[in-house]
């Protein structure tokens, strides 16, 4: 499940919605040299982190509801698990303002987490049903750090089916492609992540390699058993 795989070779435009401290972006930035890149970000201390490593990119402090660009602007927009933090009556809203400031033929690729066998496993989850122990071993590390940094709320991670994906993004889509990703190991990983996040140790070499496990799993399709999805949409015109 790779994000690069439904980007063309020499794209002319991307822009990355919720694309936190730009790491994404960093990679686009060195695959593709001559293309427009922008992103959009609510948390402002990690947009500074982003300008200060990629000066050439168009960033702005925004979220996904409200994109600060014209109509088709773009010919790719990537949209990597953002939408799950998002309030529900955001997403359809969402949708269509990266459907606004797509070209017509321009892609839409998204990934959010998948109603698979383990969504129950979903870490960012027990702060709700757990919250005392939730508490004890995150309290308000860096887990939270991103939202509370932009005084948004920390919503429930919900876990989409493909079907209510595309009836969340409205009509002048084509389905390009779907695929799955992921199963036990990577919500496992993220458990065991929990002492990095409340010792605020996230680049901790431990901390790094839990990360590779979790995306050797996540690279993995579990079909519909599985914990990612990822959607491409094509806007029609």
């Amino acid at each position: 499940m790779h994000v690069s795989e439904w980007i063309a070779t020499e794209p002319e435009s991307i822009l990355d919605v919720g694309c936190n401290v730009g790491a994404w972006l960093v990679n686009c930035r060195h695959k593709y040299p001559n293309t427009r890149l922008a992103g959009v970000e609510p948390n402002a201390v990690a947009l500074a982190v982003a300008r200060q490593r990629l000066p050439t990119v168009d960033f702005f402090q925004s979220g996904a509801e409200n994109l600060p660009f014209p109509d088709q602007s773009f010919q790719y927009v990537t949209c990597t698990e953002v939408l799950e933090h998002l309030p529900s009556h955001l997403w359809s809203v969402a949708f269509s303002e990266m459907q606004r400031v797509l070209q017509p033929g321009g892609r839409l690729i998204l990934t959010t987490p998948h109603a698979g066998w383990f969504a129950w496993l979903d870490s960012n989850n027990i702060r709700f049903r757990l919250p005392q122990l939730y508490r004890m071993f995150i309290g308000r590390g860096l887990r939270d750090a991103p939202l509370l940094a932009c005084n948004r709320k920390v919503e429930w991670h919900y876990h989409f089916t493909k079907d209510e994906l595309i009836n969340l993004s409205g009509s002048g889509w084509k389905i390009v492609a779907t695929q799955y990703g992921g199963l036990l190991l990577y919500p496992l990983m993220d458990y065991l992540s929990w002492p990095f996040y409340r010792l605020r140790l996230g680049k901790h070499p431990m901390r790094l390699f839990l990360q590779q496990i979790a995306g050797w799993d996540y690279s993995i399709d579990y079909g519909l058993a599985s914990y990612g999805i990822l959607l491409v949409l094509e806007r029609k015109f």
